[in-house]
């Protein structure tokens, strides 16, 4: 029966592969190799080491690695099986003794002096072994993992919990804020007169305004509206001793002026956009007025120009 040896080798040659290209991919030395071929087991590793230098080369050649080792193993327990056997071979060959023989006397005891305490302690001195870290394992891993997550989600819950009553709370402030306000003063009705109906037949001229109509009641305040007909205009305007506001009118929008009493005073930015009603009528600059970056005053006694 070849041995493990002559196997491999034998199977290493059918494929032509060299003891290069097995310790190549193996990462085995040749050396090792070389005494796996020759059946020389001694100089390798030795234990878990030699079988897996084993099942590799085994592998690599297209032997079944189950196989490779059984030979081994055969291979290594058979020297002490067959001296096991010569043995016991010898021992039922031998002649029996001659029964008159006088028995051996028995061996002698021989009293041992009791060794030093140092070399005592030294010889029971328990050994330590050195373990190697274990690797952390999957579950393990997760387990950590799920905890983590775990933490960021009641960390989350109450960041949420915290903003919804702080919402709460303002939301609560500001009602009572609402509730504790005073009451907002009712509006005045307009002290400007209604407007009649026109009474004017179809098809007859329409009446034109009369010089009284031009001219502000007494007591009755001026009301001015501005309105950017065909642009963007900026705006400057002062009602009686107020404090001045400017504003940008965009195209299409409009603003009322505060009710004066005596005057009002309009700084424009340009007059050719913008369109000018007084007291709900529709008025006009003089035609002596700048058309850029100028000013003019509305007043009680300047009314009437507006409407000519």
């Amino acid at each position: 029966m070849p041995t493990l040896g002559e196997e491999l080798r034998h199977k290493r040659e059918q494929r032509s592969i060299s003891l290069a290209e097995i310790s190549e991919a193996t990462r085995i030395g040749t050396r090792f190799l070389k005494a796996i071929e020759t059946d020389n087991f001694s100089i390798l590793p030795g234990g878990i080491f030699t079988r897996s230098f084993i099942r590799a080369y085994a592998k690599h050649v297209g032997m079944n690695e189950d196989e490779a080792i059984g030979l081994y193993l055969h291979q290594v327990a058979g020297p002490s099986a067959e001296q096991q056997e010569t043995a016991d071979a010898t021992a039922q060959q031998a002649p029996a003794e001659p029964s008159n023989k006088r028995p051996a006397p028995p061996p002698k005891l021989v009293l041992q002096k009791p060794a030093p305490a140092a070399e005592r302690s030294r010889r029971f001195e328990p050994v330590s072994f050195r373990q190697s870290p274990s690797r952390t394992s999957w579950p393990t891993i997760v387990i950590g993992a799920g905890i983590v997550i775990f933490i960021v989600i009641i960390v989350i819950a109450l960041i949420k919990q915290l903003n919804q009553g702080a919402g709460e709370s303002e939301s609560q402030s500001a009602s009572v804020a609402q509730k504790n306000a005073p009451p907002k003063p009712a509006v005045p009705p307009s002290s400007q007169p209604a407007l009649q109906p026109s009474t004017t037949p179809p098809g007859a001229p329409a009446e034109q305004p009369s010089a009284a109509a031009s001219e502000a009641p007494a007591g009755q305040p001026l009301v001015v509206k501005l309105e950017a007909a065909t642009g963007d205009v900026w705006i400057k305007y002062q009602v009686d001793d107020a404090k001045p506001t400017t504003l940008v009118l965009k195209q299409g929008q409009s603003q009322d002026l505060p009710p004066a009493q005596t005057h009002v005073t309009l700084n424009y930015g340009n007059r050719l956009t913008l369109k000018l009603k007084i007291n709900n009528r529709e008025a006009n600059f003089p035609p002596d007025t700048p058309k850029f970056a100028s000013q003019v005053i509305i007043s009680r006694d300047n009314f009437q120009t507006f409407f000519q």
